[in-house]
């Protein structure tokens, strides 16, 4: 018997998916919930074609190797003192 369909429990899982986070089985069985109702079809198209903007106008720029080991030290340090 199939579970009833929660439109909010699919769309509380949208990230996991567009993040890649989901098992095969998990994903399948959220494309299956997508499929089964339009409106979380809606709302997941959105949220993608959203990411996908927001990729594109992002530039990806590299900082020194120094710098990243100071936020690193910083962060350890941090950690210390709680």
């Amino acid at each position: 018997m199939r579970k009833s369909h929660n439109c909010k429990d699919v769309v509380s899982q949208f990230n996991l998916m567009l993040d890649g986070e989901l098992n095969p089985k998990e994903e399948q069985n959220m494309m299956c919930e997508l499929q089964r109702c339009m409106h979380c079809l809606q709302e997941y198209n959105l949220e993608e074609k959203y990411r996908k903007f927001i990729q594109e106008r992002v530039q990806k720029k590299s900082c020194p190797s120094s710098f990243l080991s100071s936020l690193k030290n910083k962060f350890e340090q941090s950690k210390d003192i709680d």
